[in-house]
């Protein structure tokens, strides 16, 4: 009831703030309200690029009530919303409310666009704000307005977001765009018979490697079950060819990822695919053709395959996630269980190359069966300990994380002891030296929730449930994570929730130097179906 109350209150303020052409009525004009003091901002440049400039603005908070036309002024200068613009966004996401006596305290994220001479300004911020208690007939009014911080992120082009969608210059020039990529999931779900057993929740990933040694990366695409999986070679120009059918990839099972890597050591790519149905093993001729050499009908359902010479012999191995168990496996609850620490999922498989593209099952001679029946989503390989080997970090759902230690090709979980577990809905996780220190440090996606956020503080929510359970649970919808490595086998959890924290319901990531700056970026994908109401979750 309070959350609806506050949720309902906050749309009235963006609403005013956005389209603010009348004076304030003559008893709004007389509310005061304690907030941030505008005039003591301190500025700081966090990344100056040629197309985004990046500031962090940060306000102390002032003692002295401001009044409600005033704040509304300098909220609006803030933001850069001008005049009426049709084009300026402000959104509020409630994800805390609090009761005490008399009062409501609620955490909220803040989301706007606005324009400063033509250019996009963006902002983002966490707002702490109190509010009288809500009567049966009366709304909640504000008292308070903390924003201590606030991310702005200018676009010096109006138009400019530092990417472009190329994808129909570069594969429009082929059938499998028009007649399949370019429709979309939801054509295709009316389509397909569903004894092909297609799976439309996109779990089908992408893998770039030189398939015909032009020194010109080249795209494997996996597709649900009843459309082809395709490989695409990149021209001079840039644009890419379908080769699927004559590289003898075209298959019709549902495919969920690859790896385009040279797993024989001749120096060409070969391909390793997880299907619905088995594990596949490709030795590439060197000139884009494909002919199967391993199946491995026991490793169905794989998900997110990597590839690392953990043992040092000099030849690529293979790590292959299953999140869904077997109905050998399964037991009684087909669903993950318990909740937050599920251990009814699938067991992974690591397969050790034995040469001319052979592999063994060396899950539990390296040590890796050991707890392994977590609902594994993404791995990840580094030398996070600076030895030499790859060590291994995965990304499990309904429950913590893994990090592995590699000690000579076994390894040891020291999750718990290094401070890296990130109790959450693992989705992936992903190395880089943020920092600069010669330490990996690591960045975890996971999922965002503003009503877990809402409900699970909350004293009736199960109210026998133990402090240290709910304290998980409460990290399981807190997002995404990033730790940096102190040296010496130990993480840190630095996460700022206005900035890596953030990032909806996520998914995959990646880290690169986007801009150029010497300094690792992060990119996020993220969402997921949504309800009709925009702010369900």
């Amino acid at each position: 009831m309070w959350s609806a109350a506050v949720k309902e209150q906050l749309s009235e303020l963006a609403y005013s703030l956005l389209e603010l052409t009348e004076p304030l009525s003559k008893d709004d004009s007389l509310k005061t309200i304690t907030t941030i003091d505008f005039k003591s901002k301190d500025q700081n440049e966090r990344n100056v690029g040629s197309s985004i400039v990046v500031r962090d603005l940060s306000y102390s908070f002032s003692k002295t009530p401001m009044g409600l036309g005033d704040f509304f002024k300098e909220m609006r200068s803030t933001l850069h919303f001008e005049g009426e613009s049709k084009e300026s966004h402000l959104k509020f996401k409630v994800y805390r409310v609090q009761g005490d006596a008399g009062t409501l305290k609620t955490r909220q994220l803040l989301t706007a666009s606005g324009f400063r001479e033509g250019k996009n300004i963006r902002s983002q911020a966490v707002v702490e704000a109190v509010w009288t208690r809500p009567t049966d007939d009366e709304f909640p009014e504000l008292l308070s307005f903390s924003m201590p911080n606030l991310i702005q992120s200018e676009f010096r082009e109006k138009d400019a977001e530092g990417f472009e969608d190329i994808a129909p210059i570069v594969l429009g020039g082929n059938d499998s765009w028009n007649q399949q990529l370019e429709l979309g999931m939801n054509h295709w779900v009316r389509k397909i018979d569903e004894v092909l057993k297609p799976d439309f929740l996109g779990y089908h990933g992408v893998a770039l490697g030189d398939v015909d040694g032009d020194g010109l990366e080249d795209l494997h695409l996996c597709q649900p079950g009843g459309l082809p999986n395709l490989l695409f070679r990149q021209e001079k120009d840039g644009t890419m060819t379908d080769i699927s059918a004559v590289a003898g990839i075209d298959w019709l099972d549902n495919s969920t990822a690859a790896l385009l890597v040279d797993l024989d050591n001749d120096g060409d790519k070969d391909l390793a695919v997880a299907t619905r149905t088995a594990f596949l093993i490709l030795e590439n001729d060197g000139a884009a053709r494909f002919t199967l050499r391993s199946t491995f009908k026991e490793i169905g359902s794989g998900y997110s395959p990597t590839a690392s010479d953990y043992d040092l012999d000099g030849d690529l191995d293979l790590l292959i996630l299953r999140y869904n168990a077997n109905s050998r496996e399964v037991g009684d609850f087909p669903t993950p269980h318990p909740f937050h620490d599920a251990r009814n999922g699938g067991a992974n498989v690591l397969l050790k190359n034995q040469g001319q593209l052979r592999f063994s099952d060396a899950t539990q001679e390296s040590g890796l069966d050991e707890a392994n029946f977590r609902f594994s989503f993404a791995a990840a390989w580094e030398d996070y300990d600076n030895d030499g080997d790859s060590d291994l970090y995965i990304a499990n759902d309904f429950g913590p994380n893994q990090l592995l230690r590699n000690d000579d090709g076994e390894f040891f979980d020291t999750s718990v002891e290094s401070m890296s577990q990130d109790w959450g809905f693992g989705m992936s996780a992903s190395w880089g030296d943020l920092d600069r220190d010669g330490n990996m440090d690591l960045y975890v996606s996971s999922m965002f929730s503003g009503a877990g956020n809402l409900v699970i503080p909350q004293d009736d929510f199960n109210p026998s449930m133990p402090q240290k359970t709910r304290e998980r649970y409460l990290k399981m919808v807190r997002g995404n994570s990033l730790m940096r490595n102190n040296g010496s086998g130990g993480f840190t959890d630095i996460t700022s929730p206005m900035n890596e924290g953030y990032a909806g319901w996520a998914w995959g990531t990646g880290l690169g130097d986007f801009n150029n700056d010497g300094w690792e970026d992060i990119y996020v994908a993220n969402g997921y179906i949504s309800q009709p109401k925009k702010d369900d979750l």
